[in-house]
């Protein structure tokens, strides 16, 4: 599959707006063969909304935030490995930091804090304000539960 698609002119394979993404932040990725390793952790209606380069442990590989998740993926090959796997509603707290060696993103999931460094400049940053844009937009369409709801006059009483 992958020698079909090193052949196919650019735009034909559909790669959730990684490449957007990637150029967003100012990330060259290393082709075709990099792109599909990030591709295939996807799942087939994610849409990428930011994407950066660092290190989680002693693991360098990609942070990806889709409308979701957040993933954290090394060896971006056929044999890509997916080091963290984080939906929306996993995570109780993002925070971006500056380093000298870079920026990073600590994680707050239940029970457990995970850190991604030596992230390029504007990468952390752009995946900390694309996660707020992302709760802000689940928290205004978070239907109310049958307990929140209220009739108006019903407790006037």
């Amino acid at each position: 599959m992958l020698s079909i698609e090193e052949n196919l002119p650019e735009g034909v394979m559909y790669d959730h707006g990684l490449t957007d993404a990637a150029e967003k932040a100012g990330l060259t990725l290393g082709g075709k063969k990099e792109l599909r390793g990030l591709v295939c952790v996807l799942d087939r209606y994610e849409a990428v909304r930011a994407v950066g380069k660092g290190q989680l442990n002693d693991e360098s590989g990609f942070v990806v935030l889709t409308g979701e998740r957040l993933v954290f993926v090394a060896n971006c090959d056929a044999g890509s490995k997916l080091l963290l796997d984080a939906p929306h509603n996993s995570i109780e707290k993002l925070v971006m930091g500056k380093r000298t060696s870079g920026e990073t993103i600590r994680v707050a999931l239940s029970g457990r804090a995970v850190e991604i460094s030596r992230l390029g400049h504007g990468e952390g940053h752009g995946i900390a304000t694309s996660y707020r844009e992302v709760s802000n937009e689940r928290a205004r369409t978070t239907p109310i539960t049958s307990s929140e709801a209220s009739i108006p006059g019903q407790n006037d009483i």
